[in-house]
């Protein structure tokens, strides 16, 4: 999953979008991206933070790869991966992990991001000081 990034890093630019451009000023806790293997901005995020607190990876599409990360300079004791098998309503994980404040990033992979979900998700970021990046197929 990370561990293709460095082939990224260097053939691809930053590209992120939003869905509204009226959603929330807490929008720079959100980072919303239609590219799926698009991992620039959560593993500069993950280099640059002093947050200490844990990174959630829930239902990736596959494994995070531990040694780029360690090689990347964070810590593999910080990440927990909860697989889509582990999950029986990863949505509302997804809420709870954002609103419990236990996380310094939360990364998920969802079908579909539409404007209720992505108002949802910035007022839990907002409010938990959680950074949360979204990765959407549609």
């Amino acid at each position: 999953m990370l561990s293709r990034y460095q082939q990224q890093a260097n053939n691809n630019s930053f590209n992120v979008r939003h869905i509204d451009s009226h959603i929330s000023k807490s929008q720079n806790r959100l980072t919303l991206s239609y590219d799926l293997n698009n991992y620039h901005p959560l593993l500069q995020h993950l280099q640059t933070s002093e947050d200490p607190r844990w990174i959630l990876f829930i239902a990736p599409p596959g494994k995070p790869n531990f040694q780029f990360l360690q090689q990347a300079g964070i810590n593999k004791s910080r990440i927990i991966t909860l697989n889509q098998k582990q999950l029986n309503d990863p949505d509302q994980l997804f809420k709870d992990a954002l609103a419990s404040n236990n996380y310094a990033a939360v990364i998920r992979w969802v079908a579909k991001c539409n404007k209720p979900l992505m108002n949802e998700i910035n007022q839990l970021t907002a409010d938990s000081n959680t950074h949360c990046f979204v990765y959407c197929a549609q």
